[in-house]
């Protein structure tokens, strides 16, 4: 184990302290606001624009306490399925020895004990990230649909919807609450339905909404509380002397000194962790959204079509489908059969999605870990760096959350969690 040099910082030192976040993504966003609060002088570097990120992009669900990716159960046999273009998760064959590394990690990762250690992390953590992101929504008054009465899944078969059960028992036991409806009685509360959904649970807790509205209001607010942002700023490497991060360098060649970086830049972190000589091991999962005019029956409230693995918003100025995991490389390549496929599957569920008009469509990368947990923490190299990333498909409801915790990291005060097992130091 590698002891991290201790920075002495606190509450009144923080006003000389400029810090330097890469990456404008919720995380990014919400780290800046909290550094704000404590007087950082704050610079946040955008390398794209805040329109494109998987921020942005993603099904807007906030969802608290979600069971990780790697699971008991999850078998070789079911991870030969990764390999159908016709599942929603899935791996185009390719010869990449980092994803294969990657994926016997993750196979190694789905067992009891793994699980049950993930689920006591993502519970406590879940509660945190829904706390942080009210403060955060009532604090910058984000006009962003932000609904904190649930979200639904939905199911067409007895089978799954038993495994559905089994899930919401696990998250009762870390005090999570869940309603459990039939068919009948989730239909009548959502008339969008389709005869064939034999019932619902609505995970009472959590949220969602217009990820793009929350993204871009918050980007708003943290440059109204003066955080110095710049959009198109690409940084090509942490610059290094010895233990010690003096700043970042633009693939520019321009130079931003920092007191301390924070490195949120999701599937790119791992890159820029490389040169300093730190692994950040993840693959990005390339997820996909549809945004359609609003049926004539539409749902009222954001729900995830168990079988089907789409999810569905009603806040984004449309109807919203989104999923699939694609594990193809960092890229933006469209497949229009795995776009098409949210649609077809969806419509299994919805009434009116078939015929509804085609607004936009999207792709973006998740960043994941074969563990299943996020990366938060200081760097065991670089005594001033801190990695935040690979929250896989939870990055918008754990947003604010890790963006409380890094401003309690680069204040030195005692995080409001125990941050072990995110650590990078696991990594090293």
């Amino acid at each position: 184990m590698q002891t991290i040099r201790q920075r002495k910082v606190g509450l009144s030192a923080m006003q000389s302290e400029h810090v330097v976040i890469v990456g404008g993504g919720i995380v990014g966003l919400s780290a800046a606001s909290f550094l704000k609060r404590k007087g950082a002088r704050v610079t946040l570097l955008e390398r794209d624009g805040f329109a494109s990120s998987a921020s942005t992009g993603n099904a807007g669900f906030i969802v608290l306490g979600h069971p990780p990716l790697p699971r008991p159960g999850l078998t070789s046999q079911a991870l030969k399925m990764l390999f159908d273009p016709a599942n929603p998760l899935y791996v185009p064959p390719r010869f990449d020895p980092a994803l294969f590394r990657w994926l016997w990690q993750f196979r190694k990762a789905c067992n009891e004990k793994q699980f049950h250690h993930s689920m006591e992390v993502l519970a406590e953590f879940g509660w945190i990230a829904g706390k942080a992101f009210d403060e955060i929504v009532n604090e910058a008054k984000l006009d962003c649909d932000y609904h904190r009465d649930g979200w639904l899944e939905i199911f067409e078969t007895e089978k799954r919807f038993e495994h559905g059960r089994a899930d919401a028992d696990i998250l009762k036991k870390h005090g999570y609450q869940f309603d459990e409806l039939t068919g009948d009685e989730i239909r009548q509360q959502e008339p969008a339905l389709r005869d064939n959904v034999v019932g619902a649970i609505c995970y009472k807790d959590s949220g969602w909404a217009d990820p793009g509205r929350c993204v871009a209001a918050l980007a708003e607010h943290v440059k109204q509380q003066g955080v110095d942002i710049r959009v198109g700023a690409a940084v090509s490497r942490l610059v290094t002397s010895g233990d010690h991060a003096h700043g970042v360098e633009l693939e520019t060649g321009d130079m931003i000194e920092a007191d301390q970086v924070v490195v949120a830049a999701g599937i790119w972190s791992q890159q820029l962790a490389q040169t300093v000589g730190l692994r950040v091991p993840m693959q990005a999962a390339k997820g996909y959204h549809i945004n359609l005019a609003m049926p004539d029956v539409a749902p009222t409230r954001a729900c995830l079509l168990a079988e089907a693995f789409v999810a569905v918003n009603p806040s984004c100025q449309g109807l919203r489908l989104a999923g699939t995991l694609e594990f193809s490389g960092i890229n933006h390549n469209v497949v229009e059969r795995r776009l098409n496929m949210l649609r077809i599957n969806a419509a299994r569920f919805l009434k009116g999605v078939d015929e509804a008009a085609e607004l936009s469509t999207w792709c973006g990368l998740r960043p994941c870990t074969a563990d299943g947990l996020p990366v938060i923490g200081r760097s065991p190299r670089i005594d001033n760096v801190i990695i935040a990333t690979g929250h896989a498909m939870l990055g918008f409801g754990l947003g604010p959350g890790t963006g409380q915790l890094i401003a309690e990291l680069v204040a030195n005060e005692p995080p409001t969690m125990n941050l072990d097992a995110m650590s990078p130091a696991r990594y090293a």
